[in-house]
């Protein structure tokens, strides 16, 4: 007797992958004036820039998919797109089948070649634009006058090139984690040793050992999976609320590019988990206030009701020119923090260096004089 074969999103809890809805021009046609719908962060809608015809979309909270080892290997196809690479910094872009692509939404190099459908899940959740590209504009300038390091000119002479709207892929992790740990721990004291000229103040360290058990529930643990922006540069943009994230809708997409994820489901997850040990070790130490020396932490975790997002969030991206140079800049979609590269004034940075050598040699001063 054959055996019946189940899905793998069904036999693990997860939901059953839908037939991709065709995506098609006429889809996103203004039904005014004939132009594209593309989406605007100010109303939340479909909006023709043309004549001003709004179409709403009908949004919904993302729902959390079951992780498990084989949920990388059950993906969906990402219908209705076309995928571009560039042959200059690697990045791969996804756009909806009706837009085309003249240049890289990262680096702005032109020629990017058009690719087959690539393998690899696709995104169930979506944090929408909520800063439009004029706005984002305004916080790069907010953020390019804080720069008092930079030439003086910069501000007026700097020209920004287009800000390109681009989805990043994060991925993120709810799970309840049961822990046992163990830990040698210390704590400074100080005692008074020898007497007459040995007479003198020595630290030492008294260990102990703990163990117990710590539970603690997790969401949302972001973990970024793109190739070109950095957990570092998200951490100065802020990061996500991806707790308000949306199901996904290509609705969402239109006008934007979207970056395929280069760090998959499952090397994204151990990243999850070390992010998970490194909070619980920090638990485990903020129970013993007394120490305040560790010579180890050992965490033994089991983690139970595992899930992930596939999440698209904005980002507004562009660079500037000054004196014939590129500056990199990026706005965040949802908060307008932006973060990037500033050309540094020689004069500036040598009057801060002169300034602050001339503090040091002050205080030195000041302490030859009165305490010598």
């Amino acid at each position: 007797m054959s055996e019946e074969r189940v899905p793998l999103s069904q036999a693990d809890g997860a939901q059953t992958p839908q037939e991709p809805q065709k995506v098609t021009a006429e889809t996103y046609k203004c039904p005014s004036c004939g132009n594209f719908l593309k989406f605007d962060p100010a109303t939340q809608k479909l909006k023709c820039a043309y004549c001003g015809t709004e179409r709403d979309i009908a949004a919904k909270p993302a729902q959390e998919l079951v992780y498990t080892t084989l949920s990388e290997a059950d993906y969906e196809a990402w219908g209705g797109t076309k995928a571009y690479k560039c042959p200059s910094c690697g990045a791969v872009s996804v756009l909806e089948e009706y837009e085309t692509a003249d240049v890289c939404p990262f680096c702005g190099a032109p020629n990017i070649i058009e690719r087959d459908e690539l393998p690899g899940l696709k995104p169930n959740a979506v944090l929408p634009f909520k800063v439009p590209e004029d706005e984002a504009k305004g916080f790069w300038r907010k953020w390019l006058k804080k720069k008092w390091l930079a030439p003086g000119k910069l501000k007026k002479e700097a020209r920004m090139q287009k800000m390109r709207g681009v989805y990043i892929p994060v991925w993120t992790f709810d799970s309840h984690v049961d822990a046992t740990y163990e830990a040698r721990l210390g704590e400074t004291y100080t005692v008074i040793v020898g007497s007459g000229k040995n007479r003198r103040t020595e630290t030492r360290v008294r260990w102990f050992h703990v163990s117990g058990v710590i539970n603690q529930d997790y969401d949302d643990i972001q973990v970024e999976a793109s190739k070109h922006i950095d957990g570092k540069a998200l951490g100065k943009l802020g990061g996500f609320d991806t707790v308000n994230a949306l199901a996904y809708d290509d609705d969402f997409m239109s006008g934007y590019s979207a970056e395929r994820y280069s760090d998959g489901l499952d090397d994204c997850w151990d990243t999850a988990q070390g992010i998970i040990i490194d909070d619980l070790r920090a638990r485990v130490k903020a129970r013993y206030p007394r120490a305040d020396r560790v010579d180890y932490i050992n965490i033994s975790p089991v983690y139970s009701g595992t899930t992930y997002k596939y999440v698209c969030a904005p980002l507004w991206i562009s660079s500037y020119r000054y004196r014939k140079k590129d500056y990199g800049c990026v706005v965040n979609g949802r908060t307008g923090r932006a973060y990037g590269k500033a050309p540094v004034s020689p004069v500036k940075a040598t009057l801060l260096g002169l300034a602050i050598a001339a503090v040091v040699a002050g205080i030195a001063y000041l302490f030859v004089t009165y305490l010598l």
